[in-house]
């Protein structure tokens, strides 16, 4: 091409604008849905009258040391005697059936548990109703042979245990300190899928099958 003459007093034209960026498309984050955790745990439950009887006193030491927090359901009361794992989605069917067949080789409990102190544990911020080895020797008893029961089926059961009930989580500190014992009937367990955060105890199994009425 030619080069062009200028005349004097004449400016060069400026040069063409660069050409735009290509557009983008935004890119649009959608929040990932929360995942459902399920936890398997084996649990006691006492009889309905005997959890009305503790929900009570829980409302009692509710008031006694100024707690805001929830306290547990009656129907959930529990103690766990060995929890299995938690899952982000639906517990592995291979799962449940080794636990189910495990538990079937053990003969129901049948034995009181009485609970005379109440505490909160440092590390998980419970605040429990627990006992000497007077009231929950047997407890202690049944779960370690469940225990066993596990390990044969190729689970890792845990050995430490201090045998409790849940009333209530706290950030309160609270010294352990006796209550006016509190007894109850342990005559069956069962194996409990939970559904963390829904208040949903979904029970996989009971031994025996029907409870004594």
């Amino acid at each position: 091409m030619p080069e062009q003459l200028l005349l004097p007093g004449i400016d060069p034209p400026p040069p063409p604008p660069p050409p735009p960026p290509p557009l983008r498309r935004a890119r649009i984050t959608v929040p990932r849905k929360e995942r459902r955790i399920r936890s398997l745990f084996f649990a006691i439950y006492p009889h309905p009258e005997d959890a009305a009887s503790i929900a009570r006193l829980g409302a009692r030491l509710r008031e006694r040391h100024a707690l805001k927090e929830k306290l547990t359901e009656v129907h959930r009361l529990h103690v766990t005697l060995h929890h299995l794992g938690n899952y982000s989605t639906a517990v592995p069917r291979e799962k449940v059936q080794a636990a189910l067949e495990a538990a079937a080789t053990l003969a129901p409990p049948s034995f009181d548990v009485v609970f005379d102190t109440a505490m909160r544990f440092e590390g998980s911020k419970a605040f429990v109703l627990c006992g000497d080895d007077n009231g929950t020797s047997a407890l202690a008893a049944f779960r370690q042979h469940l225990g066993e029961a596990l390990a044969d089926a190729g689970f890792k059961p845990e050995h430490g245990f201090t045998p409790h009930m849940t009333l209530a989580y706290t950030p309160r500190k609270i010294k352990s300190h006796s209550i006016e014992p509190v007894r109850w009937k342990a005559d069956s367990f069962s194996l409990i899928e939970s559904h963390v955060g829904e208040s949903i105890h979904e029970v996989l199994g009971q031994w025996p099958s029907a409870r004594p009425a």
